[in-house]
């Protein structure tokens, strides 16, 4: 008699060999097993408690010194009383099986009962459709082998045992069942039987292999980028006498003015030095209600795609005793005393003629742009943060779409971005005018020491445009940075063609469908006569990279927050500066902001009765919890801006122009033409670079973050986003396909092929 092995089918010719397999369904139904797409396919009932079906040899075949396999290339839905199986039996009443049932593979033995053969556990493991790809039974002398293997080569035993009966004679089946009602079993999917030869077609083992080549070419380029050398600005040695007061401490132990506890610090030094997960469970915090510090570990991580986290640097922050780091408090201090100002109404306000003049004779080396104008105080410094309005379109103008009621999306003004179907509405409900927070040192000292004061804001009772710092404040409080950045998608997806104010007559107005604004140079669909992209260089493509985007931007910037840096926050600064001149103690402080505090350009709002600020020389604070629980530089919001900036500049043109610009009424209640310098020159580049600005800035309006913060963290988000789409690049089908885009210092460059080129330099 023929050996079991000798029944061989590989099932490629799509129909079952009646010469070598009988089948069988129960219930009875054709639609059951199929053997179709070079496979057999079983699709047992759905909600039937006992349904089988598979095929049986027609012959029967000898077992001894020989073997059955099968290549289970699916088995059904991982649930209880679903099975697909491989049996070796003499009769009904004897017989030896593996199955996968549910989320093991288990072997059996049945032997004669009464009134039904009775099923005998022999072994059971979790199964591991890697591992368990291969099912095989065999016998080799009074042994019987039950295996599994991920390639039908290589094979591991589950169990062995000793043959339970006469196998010179049995036949061969395989197939699935239930034991229990599902509503939907799934289909359980065989190949391969008895068929060494199991090497995958020749394109599918070429795909496989360039699939490995290609992930190797960008682990190669990623790691032929230099790892920049990390260096702090040493505040942890600088002042012996004070111990880390130069240094971020927010709900570590403090003394009773709010210094850092040396021990406590140290706890901290020793988990980023040791890099134990175990040593940051062990950090001193103030109590154990202390607000918790913000994934300290998360800069140790290694990304899969993109620059290593600690790939790319900052430099060295300002020294806590610098003119600098002084200059940066000076200008946030005033944004503190301007934060209710409407920036329409920046050229008459008489707070921001006194800012603007302070800035210019007391903190000029704030880092912003001098001489400082109502025009520019408080802005960017990067391409197009000074053209048109203080606020980008992206975060107040909404789509033109002429199927929307009036007042409700028809026109730009009113503020609402399509989003497919739907609509987001521009508005937001501001915090309180007039309402700021750690302005009296008990509170200060208490969100020191982490006490949680999260959630205590008022809000206004009213939805606004953004008109001023609070409520730029108040919309990166508590997002999640990416909303901006997906409102600006969508506008950039969805305008139709027209003038982006109002519905153009002509046209027919379609969102997503009559562009406006053209995809980047790059992009292989541009000029195709059959194609459009979708799931590459598309919609799909673009809204998948930004949330990619975010999280290796911010993985990278809390290396450089935790792992090198630590720099203290500015509310943690204005509380040495309150100690300082209230006379409790003195720090190494620079006198530019003492003096002006007490008899320059702040003193009017600081410090004394009828003064804006009388209880404290305290940073006022937007948030009734101050800064978050992770040190300040680099900036969160900033990085991520970066870098989802530079995303949305590689797949559209920036050189389209942004027309009929708007800006919020000083009351946040509608949107308003703007008419004033630049308002002709606005880009989609521009405005972007503006928007990126917005984000890192209203956080420093908050009070909870430095002007360095802002300049040295979006270009390194920029850095991030590069080199993610330089590895991306590498895995293009469509031909001629780059991305394109204008750098934060001005310079474009071109991504392809794993290279990053600038375009003044490509021939």
């Amino acid at each position: 008699m023929a050996q079991t092995q000798t029944l061989v089918d590989n099932f490629n010719d799509d129909v079952r060999n009646t010469a070598k397999w009988n089948q069988y369904a129960s219930p009875a139904s054709a639609d059951r097993i199929r053997e179709v797409n070079g496979r057999v396919e079983i699709r047992p009932a759905s909600n039937s408690a006992t349904t089988r079906a598979g095929y049986e040899s027609v012959a029967t075949y000898d077992l001894t010194e020989s073997e059955v396999r099968i290549e289970l290339i699916q088995p059904l839905r991982s649930a209880a009383g679903a099975q697909a199986y491989l049996v070796v039996k003499l009769d009904s009443s004897n017989q030896v099986l593996i199955q996968v049932a549910g989320d093991q593979v288990e072997c059996y033995f049945v032997f004669p009962d009464t009134p039904t053969p009775a099923y005998v556990l022999q072994r059971r493991i979790p199964y591991e459709p890697v591992k368990h790809r291969w099912l095989r039974i065999r016998q080799t002398g009074v042994n019987l082998f039950f295996e599994g293997a991920p390639d039908g080569e290589w094979w591991t035993t589950i169990i062995m045992t000793g043959v339970p009966f006469d196998t010179t004679a049995v036949t061969l089946e395989f197939g699935a069942s239930t034991t229990v009602a599902l509503p939907s079993p799934g289909v359980a999917v065989f190949d391969n039987f008895n068929v060494r030869d199991t090497g995958n077609a020749r394109r599918i083992e070429e795909r496989r292999l360039s699939a490995r080549d290609t992930r190797v070419e960008a682990a190669e380029v990623a790691a032929s980028r230099r790892h920049l050398e990390h260096a702090n600005n040493n505040d942890e040695v600088n002042y012996p006498s004070r111990p880390f007061a130069g240094n971020y401490s927010k709900s570590l132990k403090h003394d009773a003015l709010g210094d850092p506890d040396p021990a406590s610090y140290a706890s901290l030094l020793r988990a980023l030095e040791s890099r134990d997960p175990q040593d940051f469970e062990e950090i001193a915090l103030a109590s154990t209600t202390a607000v918790r510090l913000t994934n300290p570990q998360t800069g140790l991580t290694f990304d899969l795609e993109g620059p290593d986290p600690q790939e790319p640097t900052q430099p060295p922050a300002p020294r806590f005793d610098s003119e600098v780091a002084a200059h940066e408090a000076g200008e946030l201090y005033w944004m503190a005393v301007a934060r209710d100002v409407a920036f329409i109404n920046y050229g008459t306000d008489t707070s921001i003629a006194a800012a603007v003049n302070s800035l210019n004779s007391e903190f000029p080396q704030f880092g912003g742009t001098t001489p400082v104008t109502t025009g520019n105080i408080f802005r960017g410094i990067y391409p197009g943060e000074q053209v048109g309005p203080y606020v980008s379109q992206f975060l107040v103008k909404g789509n033109v779409d002429p199927r929307k009621p009036v007042g409700l999306g028809r026109n730009a003004a009113d503020g609402y971005i399509a989003y497919g179907s739907r609509v987001i509405d521009q508005r937001l409900v501001p915090a309180v005018a007039g309402t700021d927070y750690l302005t009296t040192f008990a509170p200060w000292l208490d969100v020191q020491n982490g006490v949680d004061k999260r959630g205590l804001d008022s809000f206004d009772s009213t939805r606004r445009f953004i008109r001023n710092l609070r409520d730029g404040a108040t919309l990166v409080h508590l997002d999640q940075v990416l909303d901006a950045w997906y409102n600006a998608a969508w506008y950039l997806m969805s305008e139709p063609t027209g003038n982006q104010s109002t519905y153009v007559t002509g046209t027919t107005g379609r969102p997503m469908l009559d562009l406006e604004f053209p995809k980047a140079e790059g992009n292989p669909y541009n000029q195709s006569k059959t194609q459009l992209g979708f799931a590459t260089f598309g919609p799909t493509q673009l809204l998948q990279l930004l949330g990619e985007t975010l999280g290796r931007a911010l993985r990278a910037v809390w290396w450089q927050k935790w792992g090198v840096h630590r720099r203290l926050r500015p509310e943690e600064y204005g509380g040495r500066v309150h100690n300082h001149i209230t006379g409790v103690r003195t720090y190494s402080l620079h006198a530019s902001i003492l003096t002006s505090l007490q008899t320059g350009g702040l003193a009017p709002y600081f410090g004394n009765v009828g003064d804006k600020f009388p209880s404290s020389y305290l940073l006022p604070q937007a948030y009734p919890e101050g800064a978050p629980t992770h040190p300040a530089y680099g900036a969160g919001h900033a990085t991520a801006s970066g870098a989802l900036a530079t995303i949305l500049k590689a797949f559209f043109d920036e050189t389209a122009a942004i027309e009929n610009p708007v800006q919020s009424d000083a009351a946040g209640t509608a949107l308003v033409a703007y008419t004033g310098p630049g308002a002709t020159q606005m880009t989609v580049g521009s405005e972007l670079n503006k928007l990126a600005g917005n984000i890192a800035i209203f956080r420093n309006g908050a009070g909870v973050h430095w002007r360095t913060d802002y300049t040295e963290s979006l270009v390194l988000g920029e850095a991030v986003a590069i080199g993610l789409l330089q590895e991306m690049s590498l895995g293009f089908q469509e031909d001629d396909g780059f991305f394109q885009l204008t750098r934060f210092d001005g310079r474009t460059i071109r991504i392809f092929d794993g290279k990053v080129v600038r375009l003044d330099l490509i021939p």
